[in-house]
């Protein structure tokens, strides 16, 4: 049996994306494109996880890697009201 490797890389995120497989993207905007042999598209996006009881709501760059959605320098909020200034104090915009 042959093992392919798929690369993610180009995959966008958007609303409903699932992140660290149990956060979903409820607000994103992308930050930086794809460049090909120099870095991942990165986006910063608002999400809601619900197996975080004290902190269901994070701010997180989501990063395209090879393996998948990665986040990271996260901001963790016990409201959406918090969660959506700490978006906006980041540079996401709501429409």
């Amino acid at each position: 049996m042959q093992v392919v490797n798929i690369d993610k890389t180009m995959n966008e995120v958007t609303v409903g994306t699932v992140v660290n497989d149990t956060a979903v993207v409820m607000l994103c905007k992308k930050k930086f494109d794809r460049v090909v042999g120099d870095f991942f598209a990165t986006w910063l996006a608002l999400c809601f996880n619900p197996s975080n009881l004290f902190h269901p709501y994070v701010v997180w760059n989501v990063i395209a890697r090879p393996e998948g959605f990665v986040a990271e320098s996260g901001d963790y909020r016990k409201t959406l009201t918090d969660a959506l200034d700490a978006y906006k104090a980041r540079g996401g915009e709501i429409s």
